[in-house]
């Protein structure tokens, strides 16, 4: 789901009430931010995440955390406890692969 005809179930919910704009946002966002990673780009950027870490880069790891895909149940718990907007920015293309209707 990728447009205005198509929100996520639960979107008019109160936790997931966002306005006009702000899902014209969301799906922005999930046009950019969902790409799929093979295993070797997953584990290049979780080794980078750490390297960062290490260096206490903590913002440049924290941004690169968010283009690494959440799992799937995690989003899912993430958005019925805390509402779409809480995982909006994070990679869900997993997610939308085990809960297509859901984001």
């Amino acid at each position: 789901m990728t447009d205005m005809q198509h929100k996520p179930n639960g979107w008019n919910e109160p936790l997931n009430r966002m306005t006009e704009e702000e899902w014209k946002e969301y799906f922005r966002l999930r046009e950019e931010l969902d790409v799929e990673m093979s295993d070797e780009e997953l584990k290049a950027s979780l080794l980078k995440v750490n390297t960062l870490l290490k260096a206490n880069k903590k913002e440049e790891a924290k941004q690169l955390m968010f283009i690494i895909p959440i799992h799937p149940r995690y989003a899912y718990q993430l958005k019925k406890g805390l509402g779409i907007k809480e995982v909006m920015y994070l990679n869900l293309s997993l997610a939308k692969k085990e809960y297509p209707n859901e984001f």
